[in-house]
């Protein structure tokens, strides 16, 4: 099967660096199944680029009020730019990743009589509003018009958990059209390995005890309560040390509380690091940790869950979203209701305690992920969606 793989994403060295990790690994996938993908980033910034803002952009109403109205425009030149794309590789389904007030994937399936897949990987209209709503007004009727056309004219949605399915049925499609196919992981290049020692070395983590959080720091969450967590633990367990790998609102706050606590020795902090490098710094963990804000509306796949599991690492994580579906307490990790600082700090105490304990969680951690969350399986169900829409679809319907 030939396939186009279109995506929008921006960023993709910084913030949106795992999307672009998960698009570039369900291709990879795919081509190992002898499909032939054609990915294209047709928005990404080359790596480096840091545009400031120009022409009206400079003027704050014309950026908060001129964004969406220039993004649907933008379809139209895009439009042009996927038909040519399309007449070159001459594919068999069109795969897009729904992205914010876009709609040329979908006028350019349809122009080419080419069945329209859509894969959903976020609520793109509700994300703006949320999170961009002080600098973009987000004109939310017309973006949820452009979302809710683009998952009732696909052939079939693809998205990556229950709660997403669930929020995309609100456009009035039937249950049947919506396929749940989770993110996965590397299991060669996420693996329990000893940690890198020169790494330890130049961290200064040699014969310590390591927790350790990796990824966006937007949804830490109780940032003081953690803080005074961490300065009790220290009391217990004089080789305790924290590692912190990545950047977000939440990191100036940690570095304060952290200084004005004392614990400047016990915390690390390494920024955002490329994805290549994560593996090493995950092998100076003993346990990992995500302690995400309770307000969060859990709807995503977490990248990060499945590449500390496949690691063989104890986790302890907030039973929120797909989280529940992946991990059973006390088996392949621990989990604590959302919140609950009281029970997240006695669960991380256990966990300090007992070696075994964190050594039988990490087995069983990697186990599960070889049996149902690698990138093979995963791609392995996208390609049997794209099969099914290839063979339903009828073009002028």
């Amino acid at each position: 099967m030939r396939i186009s793989y279109f995506n929008y994403h921006y960023d993709i060295e910084g913030m949106t660096q795992g999307a672009a990790n998960q698009i570039r690994a369900l291709a990879q996938g795919l081509n190992r199944m002898d499909h032939q993908v054609d990915l294209q980033f047709r928005r990404a910034k080359p790596p480096g680029e840091n545009r400031g803002y120009l022409g009206f952009k400079k003027i704050g109403w014309a950026r908060r009020y001129g964004h969406f109205p220039r993004l649907l425009f933008r379809n139209f030149s895009q439009l042009q730019e996927e038909k040519r794309l399309l007449d070159a590789f001459q594919p068999d389904v069109l795969l897009a990743v729904s992205s914010y007030a876009n709609f040329s994937a979908l006028l350019a399936a349809r122009s080419r009589r080419l069945p329209f897949v859509l894969f959903c990987d976020g609520p793109v209209e509700y994300e703006y509003s949320l999170f961009f709503h002080q600098v973009y007004y987000s004109y939310p009727l017309v973006a949820r018009g452009v979302e809710g056309w683009n998952v009732r004219a696909a052939q079939r949605v693809i998205t990556i958990s229950e709660i997403l399915k669930g929020y995309l049925m609100r456009y009035n499609v039937p249950a049947g059209k919506i396929q749940v196919v989770p993110n996965g992981v590397d299991p060669l290049a996420f693996r329990a390995q000893p940690p890198d020692q020169e790494l330890q070395e130049r961290l200064g983590l040699q014969g310590r005890v390591v927790v350790g959080y990796i990824g966006n720091f937007e949804y830490f969450g109780h940032v003081p309560q953690f803080v005074a967590l961490a300065g009790d633990l220290g009391r217990t367990f004089p080789q305790l040390a924290f590692l912190f790998v990545g950047e977000g609102t939440a990191t100036p706050q940690l570095r304060q509380e952290a200084a004005q606590a004392g614990l400047q020795d016990r915390f690390i902090f390494t920024g955002t690091l490329p994805h290549a490098q994560v593996p090493a710094y995950l092998s100076l963990m003993d346990i990992v940790i995500s302690p995400y804000r309770d307000d969060y509306l859990f709807y995503g796949s977490s990248m990060k869950l499945l590449e500390y599991m496949a690691g063989g690492k104890a986790v302890l994580f907030p039973a929120l979203g797909q989280i529940k579906e992946v991990l059973t307490d006390g088996y392949n990790g621990l989990l604590y209701e959302p919140g609950d600082q009281e029970t997240m700090g006695q669960k991380l105490r256990e966990l300090l305690s007992n070696p075994e304990l964190r050594a039988r969680l990490g087995v069983n951690a990697r186990q599960t992920i070889e049996r149902s969350w690698t990138w093979e399986r995963q791609a392995a169900k996208i390609a049997r969606v794209l099969q099914q829409a290839r063979e339903e679809y009828r073009p002028g319907r």
